[in-house]
């Protein structure tokens, strides 16, 4: 029985290890964040209180989470207003104040128009840009001009344009926009029997527009979606003048996502947009039409190089119907295929897509180097698409950021064509 002693205190110490409770892993306690009490606008002497209130991703009452007030800094830059917004936080009783100060730009920009762009267009007038109308973030642009076209058959043009636009119009979260345009533009050219006839071309649009936006919460991002009415009218005047196109009245579907960080001298995100115009003859309209067009755009920061960034542009669209001898789309030119002439090809459908990339020049954040390759083709119709004889262009450049005024970049370069030879030079206002 020398084993019994040995088996009684093994039970034993079985016993005890029974009665001992099992350690159980606590779950990690969240992170404490005071409460924030106060939220205070500083600099904003144009900008409206309300406007920089509805990018908030924080309210009162809310903790002062470090995430979400980086958003809501981010949030407010993306306004494009500001040269800079800085926030702080200061104690008080029971939580704490956040303080935004942003730096605004310069709103109005009266000035006379002289231009000449890579097109070979020269244009002299007065245009206004007007960014923060009332402080609300509404935005204006008036223009009165002559301009040359680069088009042997057209002669200098004379422009009236105007354009209002305002988001979250009447305190909802509806965005509003309209615009009106005249332009009166000398023709010369061969008719079908070979002679040369004169006339003048009048062309009018205008058209309202309504965004309801989708996406709650989120300020300037996010899905907008909505519709409206575009109205133009082409009217030719001269004894020797073909017979006109005439009106249309179109009904317009439009919708738009945003995720578009604003860092200043570059952006990081995508965003992408689509838009229908429908006409139906004896609507309102002397013929129908239908027009389709998708856009998307990305930028992607590269290997953790502040503002050098790879762009990419991709824009296609396919027209239907429509009145006589006339082509919706065109390529060539400073604003897609920057190694053709303007509008160089042209046909009732297209894609374009462009691949950017841009760095800043020793250190020197607003001035960017630019290196992009272009590429596209129009078809007579959608139906006939195929990548054969698809034209490639590419090109070197420099761009510079003014961070003085709201949206203004000014580019300048140079492009080679890639399936034939040449060059043109590309610049102008972004």
């Amino acid at each position: 029985m020398k084993w019994l002693p040995g088996l009684v205190l093994g039970l034993w110490s079985l016993a005890v290890a029974a009665e001992q409770p099992i350690p159980v892993e606590l779950e990690q306690l969240p992170e404490r964040h005071p409460i924030v009490r106060e939220i205070v606008f500083k600099g904003n002497e144009i900008t409206q209180r309300k406007v920089l209130a509805r990018e908030m991703r924080i309210e009162v009452g809310d903790p002062a989470d470090p995430i979400h007030i980086k958003d809501s800094r981010q949030a407010i830059q993306n306004l494009g207003l500001f040269k800079q917004v800085i926030v702080e936080q200061t104690p008080t009783d029971g939580g704490v104040v956040l303080i935004f100060t942003v730096v605004e730009k310069w709103y109005l920009l009266p000035y006379p128009r002289l231009d000449y762009n890579s097109d070979r267009e020269f244009a002299f007038g007065f245009k206004l840009d007007w960014s923060n109308v009332s402080g609300l973030n509404h935005q204006l642009e008036a223009l009165v001009s002559r301009q040359q076209n680069a088009e042997k058959d057209r002669g200098d043009a004379t422009e009236f344009e105007f354009d209002y636009f305002a988001p979250y119009a009447w305190d909802t979260a509806v965005d509003f926009g309209a615009s009106a345009s005249h332009d009166i533009t000398p023709i010369e050219e061969d008719n079908a029997a070979g002679e040369t006839i004169s006339y003048k071309e009048d062309y009018s649009r205008f058209s309202v527009l309504a965004l309801r936006r989708l996406t709650p919460g989120h300020g300037s991002q996010g899905w907008r979606i909505g519709g409206g009415l575009l109205w133009q009218n082409e009217t030719l005047r001269g004894p020797e003048a073909p017979e006109e196109n005439g009106m249309a009245t179109a009904a317009v579907l439009q919708g738009r996502f945003e995720r578009l960080d604003d860092r200043l001298y570059s952006s990081a995100g995508w965003l992408f947009g689509w838009r229908v115009e429908l006409a139906a003859e004896d609507i309102a309209s002397h013929y129908d039409y239908i027009d389709l067009r998708l856009n998307y755009f990305r930028s992607i920061p590269l290997w953790d190089v502040p503002h050098q960034t790879l762009r990419i542009l991709f824009d296609v669209g396919s027209y239907h119907g429509g009145p006589r001898d006339f082509d919706a789309y065109g390529l060539g030119g400073g604003s897609n295929l920057r190694g053709f002439d303007k509008d160089e090809f042209e046909g009732d459908a297209f894609w374009r897509l462009s691949l950017e990339v841009q760095r800043p020049l020793f250190g020197y954040k607003p001035v960017r180097g630019l290196v992009v390759m272009d590429m596209g083709r129009t078809y007579d119709d959608f139906d006939r698409f195929t990548f054969s004889d698809t034209q490639i262009d590419a090109g070197i450049g420099l761009r510079w950021r003014i961070q003085t005024f709201v949206n203004l970049t000014l580019e300048l370069g140079y492009a080679w064509p890639l399936t034939r030879g040449g060059s043109e030079p590309f610049f102008g206002k972004l």
